[in-house]
């Protein structure tokens, strides 16, 4: 495949060497070419690289002007800071807020150009559909089931948020507890591509139950159900159904439904570890962060992360 598009940007060193072993630490780069005086190295993520051009006289980029690391995952930038730190490698941060520009921390390289290191950004959702509307069917839909009575905000929020930030929509029952906090932390995360979607419980008639939909759905969906369980009354098997995959957070009966009908409808579905005794077979998370990475592992086998419905 030929070269198109933006495929590097070079940068001065003083000492190649130095500055390959930096790279490879904070960025699991590896050289991809060297010449005298040259290095290209990638972290063969996508086909662009960083050039390493030897300089008698180092014009550092810096001190805001950076090349942008997003790491895979809170315990990579946690553990790459702490390093930095150490090494005295660490310039600024890290610096958090809930906007786009997620986590970051600025290093210092060998030679002072700045390295930033993130998480929770979201270029890979701006770059893909930013000013355009988004193509809904190609989007997975991630349906998070649980409890009415308790929120589990210091779960829920930040579960949400990294749905939003992962490009995928979100789908739940529309309620209060955990129902609107997962909801709350995707909607307020900007940008993203996905939207929120509830189906709620409804009366026979088609209006919805007291406290449907709570102010955060995005895509209300009402049904004339209101069974809370397995029964054929019951909007859990369209909240399965609609799911591309499942996680269950702690919850009663209801969500405990939930989790059995997506075993037998055949949708990947991780648990809290919570419910860990009850389905002891199914992946267990226990926090957002190990969430979202099940997530990621139960979307593997579900052509590439797409929706069953595109």
């Amino acid at each position: 495949m030929p070269d198109a598009g933006l495929t590097h940007i070079a940068i001065e060193v003083s000492d190649l060497q130095r500055s390959i072993d930096f790279y490879t630490a904070y960025g699991g780069f590896e050289v991809v070419h060297r010449r005298e005086g040259i290095a290209w190295i990638s972290d063969r993520t996508r086909p662009f690289a960083i050039v390493l051009a030897v300089r008698e006289e180092v014009n550092p980029v810096g001190p805001f002007a950076h090349l942008g690391f997003a790491c895979r995952d809170q315990r990579e930038f946690d553990g790459l800071v702490s390093r930095a730190r150490d090494d005295g490698r660490l310039r600024l941060g890290p610096h958090g807020d809930e906007g786009p520009a997620g986590t970051w921390a600025f290093l210092d390289d060998p030679d002072g150009n700045t390295f930033e290191l993130s998480i929770g950004q979201s270029v890979a959702v701006a770059v893909r559909d930013g000013g355009r509307p988004a193509d809904l069917r190609r989007l997975a839909v991630v349906g998070v089931m649980g409890g009415r009575e308790h929120a589990m905000p210091e779960l829920a929020v930040p579960l949400g948020r990294g749905i939003a930030r992962a490009g995928w929509h979100l789908l739940t029952g529309g309620g209060v507890g955990v129902m609107t906090a997962v909801s709350r932390g995707f909607a307020e995360t900007s940008p993203r591509a996905g939207l929120c979607l509830g189906i709620l419980r409804g009366h026979p008639d088609g209006r919805p139950m007291a406290g449907y939909p709570n102010p955060f759905v995005e895509l209300p969906i009402p049904t004339h159900l209101p069974g809370g369980d397995a029964g054929p009354d019951s909007r859990n098997h369209l909240n399965v159904l609609t799911s591309t995959i499942v996680l269950a957070l702690p919850g009663g009966d209801g969500t405990r439904s939930e989790i059995e009908l997506a075993i037998a409808y055949g949708r990947p579905v991780a648990v809290h570890a919570d419910w860990s005794s009850e389905f002891a077979d199914l992946p267990a998370f226990e926090d957002a962060e190990t969430a979202i990475a099940s997530a990621h592992r139960l979307l593997q086998g579900t052509r590439m992360g797409d929706s069953p419905h595109a």
